[in-house]
């Protein structure tokens, strides 16, 4: 497998933040032939700003299945959530700001870098009565809420916080 490499407010892989939607398609178009960089282009999203600049890019962790996605060397998708946001919040301090969506998203915006899962499940809910009492298969799939499914990066610039740490 190859290494898809998540760089703080700037790229993941060869597409960076602030390169044109025309730049973007050049990458999907030269990568079209070749089956692992053609999964990379299929789960990837950009959001572009008012000057059609890239301002986010989105993976989702379908990717983990061809890439190593590293942040600083931390496989962000082969580790659990719980101690992903544990080793980040050591580097850069998530925005507790957002309680209502803690567990589901985390926001770091000294790093650029949200993480974000639809469910929340963690070491103790295998425990946990309920979860023992569902079908393997059913518990199978309910273990990948363990980890986050979309990485996103943005420019520090434009984070909710400035560079003093303020609101």
């Amino acid at each position: 497998m190859k290494n898809l490499i998540i760089e703080e407010g700037h790229s993941i892989d060869v597409i960076k933040l602030g390169m044109t939607k025309e730049e973007v398609e050049r990458y999907v178009q030269l990568s079209k032939n070749d089956s692992i960089e053609g999964h990379f282009y299929e789960d990837v999203q950009c959001e572009y700003d008012a000057d059609g600049k890239v301002s986010h890019i989105h993976i989702s962790n379908s990717l983990k299945d061809y890439y190593y996605c590293l942040f600083r060397g931390i496989n962000v998708f082969n580790t659990k959530a719980s101690k992903l946001v544990e080793i980040l919040d050591k580097i850069s301090p998530f925005d507790r700001n957002e309680e209502a969506s803690l567990g589901y998203s985390y926001t770091f915006p000294h790093l650029g870098l949200s993480l974000w899962r639809g469910n929340v499940l963690n070491d103790k809910d295998l425990e946990a009565d309920w979860f023992k009492e569902l079908k393997p298969s059913i518990q199978e799939d309910e273990m990948k809420n363990l980890y986050f499914e979309t990485v996103s990066i943005y420019s520090i610039s434009n984070s909710p916080i400035d560079n003093a740490g303020n609101p």
